[in-house]
This record gives structure tokens, sequence and C-alpha cells, in this order.
């Protein structure tokens, strides 16, 4: 008697991994994963994007598991958007975050939660010009959260936040994350990437803990009945870093950060070449193409 293969569970970032370069999902992406999706391929993303986002930039593909989102402060059912898994921010750290972004200068932070069951992305001002893209962006595809807020310092009182994200120069990045790595302690995570979309400008994210990729991975694969599942990831950027050391195989675009192509078991094309569905389609015809393999 053959043993049956293990399943697979694979989990997708977005920006700059499954999306363009132009944050768009390519219809022969959507497309070849749909048909994947159909025969029975495990396939969910994880981002930094909120599930909102998500519904909006993956309109057509049929995502059927939970995604992670918020890169790892909730797990959410993308069709009801009912959390099955959430991990968010002390008040006291959430105000501190904000004080610190807020005296960094150039702009007010964005705030990020939910009240009760309403999502919440509270703004203030002014906003720096990353600030405004971000904004922007989700005015343009109608987002219920935006919430003009004149005080954020009082958001943390009456919402859970999930994440404070300070848009802030590239040469002051380092030195904010590191204001706010000792400001706040055990009790919040920070990290620092540059804006994919905006050149010249960093995201410091201040974040619960325990709400990061790697290990919201392990959750949804327990909360999705998944355990024996081997798990491939695919990601560009260093808040990716935290899946790839979770998974059994970690798969990134040649157009990611060089940190992240060393640390990758299998590097593909570029991002804008359709190369995750690419990737997913020859593993389901019994090949692995890749430009490089490393192990």
């Amino acid at each position: 008697m053959t043993t049956p293969a293990p399943r697979a569970l694979h989990v997708c970032d977005l920006d700059g991994t499954l999306l363009r370069s132009d944050g768009s999902l390519s219809p022969g992406t959507r497309d070849t994963l749909n048909h994947l999706l159909d025969r029975g391929l495990l396939l969910t993303v994880a981002s930094a994007r909120s599930a909102v986002a998500m519904r909006f930039l993956l309109d057509g593909l049929d995502i059927r598991l939970p995604v992670i989102e918020l890169n790892g402060a909730a797990i959410t059912d993308l069709r009801s958007g009912r959390r099955s898994d959430t991990q968010t921010l002390s008040p006291d750290a959430a105000r501190t975050a904000i004080s610190v972004l807020e005296a960094a200068g150039g702009g007010t932070p964005i705030v990020t939660g939910w009240d009760h069951e309403t999502d919440l992305v509270h703004y203030g001002a002014p906003l720096n010009r990353a600030a405004s893209w971000y904004v922007a962006e989700k005015r343009e595809y109608g987002d219920p959260r935006l919430r003009a807020c004149s005080d954020l310092s009082a958001v943390p009182g009456r919402s859970q936040v999930a994440t404070v994200v300070g848009f802030v120069s590239d040469d002051r990045s380092a030195d904010v994350a590191s204001a706010l790595t000792t400001g706040l302690g055990p009790g919040a995570s920070v990290s620092c990437a540059s804006n994919f979309y905006v050149p010249g400008w960093s995201e410091v994210a201040v974040a619960h803990p325990c709400a990061e990729k790697g290990l919201a991975v392990r959750r949804l694969r327990e909360l999705a009945g998944l355990s024996d599942a081997r798990i491939t990831v695919y990601g560009d950027h260093l808040n990716d870093l935290t899946m790839f050391a979770v998974a059994d195989r970690s798969v990134a675009p040649s157009n990611a950060h060089p940190d992240v192509l060393r640390r990758a078991d299998l590097v593909i094309g570029h991002n804008d070449d359709d190369s995750v569905a690419g990737h997913l389609a020859l593993q389901e015809r019994g090949f692995s193409k890749g430009v490089s393999c490393l192990s």
C-alpha cells in the first residue's frame, strides 16, 4: 500500500509577490489560481493589508481558506469578515506608539483596528506624502473603514488597536523604529520596511508581539484543520521572513529584497510575470522550475 502524499498548504504574500507592481492582480493569475483552487489547491494569503483591501484587490479570486491580515494581527474569513483569531495592542502601548510617531514629525500615523463588529482606520492631520497615498488608495475603492480623527490618542480607549503605522522618510526610519522599540519594550513589536509604492518613505509599524506572519501561519494551519499539511510560503519582503522560518519550503520572486532572496529555498520569476501562478501550475503537473534553488 502506498502512503498518500501529505497535503500542501500554500501561503502567499500580496504586494510584490502575488500582485503586480501596480498593486493589481493580473487576469492570468486570477484565472490560473481559480482553476487550481477548483482542483483542490489549498491556498491563502498573508499580508500587511486588511481583509477589506483584500476583497477589493482579489476580486474574482475564490480564496476559501481564512486569510492572514494586518501582518498577523488577525485570521479572518474573507467572505464573511469573521475573525477567528486576533492579536491587538494594549491601550497603553497603542498610545505610546501614537505619541512617538506624532513626535517624529512629518505627519500623523494611521491607527487600524475595530470597535465591536466595525473595522476602523483612523487618520489625522497633517498627512505626509506617503500617508496621503495610503488614505487616497482606500478612498479610491470606497473603503468604509476610513475615519478622520482630530485626536488619535483617544482611539485606544474606545477601540481595539491592531496596528499603528507611521510613514517616515527612509533616512529617519531606523531611528524612529529604535525609539519605539525602546519605549515600548516587550509589550509590542516594531517593524520597518520601505513603502513599495512611494519611494523614499518607509512604514514603521507597531503591533502586538504575536502579530507576525510566521506565528499566524501556524495558528491558521491548526484553525483550518490542516495540522498535517506541509507549508510552502511565498514572499518578497523582510516581514515575510517569519513565514520562511516556519515553512517547509520558501519561495521568493526575483524582485524580492536581497535578504529574502538569500533565505529562499526557491527563486522564481518577477512579480509582474505571473510567476507565483505559473509556479503553482507547474507544481500541479509535477514540475518545479526556478531561476535558482538553495538548500
